[in-house]
């Protein structure tokens, strides 16, 4: 859950199956073959993130859902723990066995099975009690009220409300969910504004993988080398993320308040553009990558989920999972677009390309 969308997904990719290749062997690779495998690479990089930002949006959503402000402060960063210690498990192992190349994707692919059979304890946890669900949040009494009411006097003659929590919630197309996440959305100038920020968090954070990918692929040209360097710095990072997580993340939430905690990301998002404009090499992305993860994941990224934690029920479910998809893929979409026009504008000389992302 740490993980977010952001980039985690990609990081997986590159340090998997290597797929990063400098500019000119990317071209070649592209050029010598044929629509199946081209469709096939870029429908299983979709997929791969994609699936990402669902799980961890879902998995969010039920969390803040049995949690309040106070609760979720000090103990999102023991949520977020457990990712890291999957992150570093899986960095390590990747750095480890770098030489397998695409066949580490056949190890990942058994994790996630057993991924998606663990999902069937909170689903499971679904039939239960509110009380039971969330007995952190036994002091909310207007909560607890609210529920009692629900269960008590049902209107009568009145059809039964879909909820997400209920077993008996009829179940619609993935489609109209969707639809109702965008309305609830733009219903809400203060979800309108969350979705605002995350986009633009979205647009750097893609502009700098976009940067980060083509230092490196300029600087290393054995894939081999790449993907055992991008697994070290996974690893590297995953130490220092852990530790803030345990030891920091409530504490800064408690004290400093959520507006500090997703304001910290820009400002290191600012830094990390000028660094990598100025000295492109893979030692400014690995400690630009240190410094934007671990603010992300201890700080900014706790902060961000306190953030629906005052929004109704409906709104945790299906438009946090539209921001978080839909929201971010545009950012990503948009960003690959301006990097592309800069990188023809600029001759093909992408060094100084992240400066252009500043006012961003």
């Amino acid at each position: 859950m740490a993980s977010p969308t952001e980039s985690n997904s990609k990081d997986a990719v590159e340090a998997a199956s290597g797929l990063t290749n400098d500019g000119a062997n990317a071209a070649t690779g592209w050029d010598n073959h044929g629509w199946f495998y081209i469709s096939v690479r870029v429908g299983f990089f979709l997929w791969v993130a994609l699936l990402n930002l669902v799980a961890i949006s879902s998995t969010w959503a039920r969390i803040i859902d049995v949690m309040d402000s106070e609760s979720g402060a000090r103990l999102f960063g023991f949520v977020g723990a457990g990712a890291t210690l999957g992150q570093l498990f899986g960095s390590v192992f990747a750095a480890a066995t770098a030489w397998m190349g695409p066949y580490l994707l056949l190890f990942a692919a058994l994790l996630m099975e057993f991924a998606a059979q663990s999902s069937k304890g909170i689903t499971n946890d679904i039939s239960q009690s509110s009380e039971e669900l969330s007995p952190l949040r036994g002091t909310d009494n207007d909560h607890q009220r609210e529920r009692k009411q629900e269960a008590t006097s049902p209107k009568v003659g009145s059809p039964k409300v879909a909820s997400p929590k209920s077993p008996i919630s009829t179940t619609r197309p993935q489609f109209w969910a969707i639809l109702d996440g965008m309305r609830l959305i733009l219903a809400s100038p203060y979800l309108l504004l969350v979705s605002l920020f995350l986009w633009l968090g979205a647009v750097i954070s893609s502009f700098f993988y976009f940067q980060k990918v083509n230092i490196i692929a300029t600087t290393i040209k054995s894939s081999i080398g790449r993907r055992r360097l991008f697994a070290q710095i996974n690893s590297f990072v995953a130490v220092f993320i852990l530790i803030g997580q345990l030891t920091l993340t409530g504490r800064i939430l408690t004290v400093a308040g959520v507006t500090v905690a997703i304001s910290a990301s820009p400002f290191v998002a600012l830094g990390n553009l000028v660094a990598i404009a100025i000295w492109p090499t893979w030692v400014t992305v690995a400690v630009s990558e240190t410094l934007r993860k671990v603010t992300t994941y201890v700080v900014t990224r706790p902060g961000r989920e306190l953030l629906f934690t005052v929004v109704s029920q409906d709104e945790k479910y299906k438009a946090k999972v539209c921001i978080d998809v839909i929201v971010q893929r545009l950012g990503d979409a948009a960003a690959a677009g301006l990097f592309e026009v800069l990188t023809i504008a600029l001759g093909g000389q992408t060094s100084t390309a992240s400066l252009y992302a500043l006012p961003v």
